[in-house]
């Protein structure tokens, strides 16, 4: 006979006594079958203990009994506790929170909530259970960081000729960050779509609702507010939020004209006038510009599927970019991060996101752009007139091609950076790209530490770095301020 768990000798202990349970059961541990943490069912079935789950429940979620009183549900269900079994109850949800809550303010207490995602096939043969993080940290960081880098290289010199650069920076052109390293819409636009990638995870779990494009196109509207447009006009004819919210729009130093693509805020103006979003099928423009690429470096976190990936970036580029050339080189762009973040060689990841690329429409200059790229870096030499022979980068496919030429002349990232600023194009977005490259193939510690010391949003990218790990993590959080922090829209 096995023995009982210990929410069933609770159960046993107080039988009848909805005040006596709730007291001293305050921290005890359900499982909850399925993935997802909130219900709006009238009654919330629980289980003590793994052997008690129904037949077939491959996946479910441990939760201490104050976490689900604690707004893990969004009603007030009926809790019945191992329905049809055992040491089965159903308790009051008001009952049973007033008496837990009496525990908590007593004992002092007050435990941040928490859950575990479980699954049978998540157990290794000595029984232990282990979740899997599906990237690399270190990396990860070095891609955003990287991209922030390369961002504020080229931020005092977009689009002026090479013999302005000369004459500003010296014979070697630009060599280091700015004495004031701050970035530009590029890194301010990649932040709110990684916001966005945590956005439509957060949303995911709790309701089983898998939509990321949507959830981009409001953290694109929350943008759009930081360059001096208004909410009510920035936020679209389907919100209903009266503030824009979330953790990261709360960051005062967001609100500054960063030389946004006219591009993009046109295309977004447009989405807030009509609520009509733009999709590849029904373009809002034929721009092929570098705006659609150069901030989707995130949605790399999105999936596992490297054609997801790419269908994901295609689609979130096409919100203000319509030409195949915009879409199609933030596709190709992810998929290229997806890989790096998971350790492959960039020439290997390059192939895994060709093979999507080739079966989209219009896919020829974008393949061309790639070709040209790889052929000038098997010539060694790197130079400015290697990288101008590429283009200006002012649009997706050649913006594409100057930062995977950088990384791949060269196998150290801040070499990279300086190669892929100095041109006398779109150059900050090119150091982007390049940098969130070269930092997710390299990682965060072979770029320069006073350039990653340095760099504007440093601290924002870490924060949101971890909080990232903490969202997909075995306790990802469930308490009322982690839905304020984001919020699943």
């Amino acid at each position: 006979m096995r023995a009982l768990a210990p929410m069933e000798q609770l159960l046993h202990d107080y039988e009848g006594d909805v005040n006596g349970f709730g007291h001293h059961a305050t921290h005890g541990e359900l499982l909850i079958p399925g993935e997802v943490l909130m219900s709006e069912d009238e009654v919330l079935r629980v289980y003590t203990d793994e052997s008690r789950l129904p037949a077939g429940v491959e996946q479910w979620i441990r939760v201490p009994l104050h976490t689900i009183l604690s707004r893990l549900v969004s009603s007030k269900p009926r809790l019945h506790v191992n329905p049809g079994l055992p040491f089965e109850a159903e308790f009051d949800f008001v009952e049973l929170a007033d008496a837990a809550s009496q525990h908590m303010r007593i004992c002092g207490c007050g435990e941040r909530p928490f859950a575990t995602r479980e699954a049978s096939r998540w157990v290794d043969p000595d029984g232990r259970r282990f979740f899997v993080v599906p990237h690399d940290g270190s990396r990860l960081r070095g891609c955003l960081i990287g991209g922030a880098i390369g961002d504020a290289l080229g931020a005092n010199t977009e689009n002026l000729p090479m013999e302005v650069v000369y004459e500003r920076h010296g014979p070697d052109g630009i060599t280091d960050l700015p004495e004031k390293p701050d970035i530009t819409d590029d890194t301010q636009m990649t932040l709110f779509t990684f916001e966005a990638v945590i956005r439509a995870h957060v949303r995911e779990r709790i309701t089983g609702e898998r939509e990321l494009t949507a959830v981009t196109q409001n953290a694109y509207q929350r943008w759009l507010h930081t360059q001096k447009t208004p909410w009510d006009k920035a936020r679209g004819v389907h919100s209903t939020v009266d503030e824009p919210d979330g953790w990261l729009v709360s960051h005062q130093e967001l609100f500054r004209m960063r030389a946004p693509g006219l591009t993009c805020t046109s295309a977004l103006q447009e989405y807030a006038r009509t609520g009509e979003q733009a999709t590849i099928t029904k373009p809002v423009n034929n721009s092929k510009g570098c705006g659609g690429v150069m901030r989707v470096a995130p949605v790399a976190l999105a999936d596992e599927d490297p054609a997801v990936v790419f269908a994901l970036a295609a689609a979130n580029a096409a919100l203000t970019h319509g030409h195949p050339s915009g879409y199609l080189s933030a596709g190709v762009f992810a998929v290229l991060v997806h890989q790096l973040l998971r350790g492959k060689e960039l020439t290997d990841a390059l192939d895994v996101a060709v093979d999507s690329l080739v079966r989209r429409e219009g896919h020829e200059e974008v393949v061309a752009g790639i070709e040209h790229a790889l052929e000038l870096a098997s010539l060694g030499n790197p130079s400015v007139a290697r990288v101008e022979e590429l283009g200006r980068g002012g649009v997706g496919d050649t913006a594409l091609a100057i930062a995977l030429y950088s990384v791949l002349a060269t196998d150290d990232p801040n070499e990279a950076l300086l190669l892929s600023v100095n041109h006398g194009g779109d150059n900050d977005s090119t150091a982007s790209m390049c940098g969130n490259l070269a930092g997710a193939l390299h990682g965060v510690e072979k770029i320069r530490p006073d350039w990653v010391e340095r760099v504007q949003f440093r601290e924002v990218v870490d924060r949101m770095v971890a909080d990232w790990e903490w969202e997909k993590s075995a306790a990802a959080p469930v308490g009322q301020e982690w839905f304020v922090r984001y919020p699943p829209s």
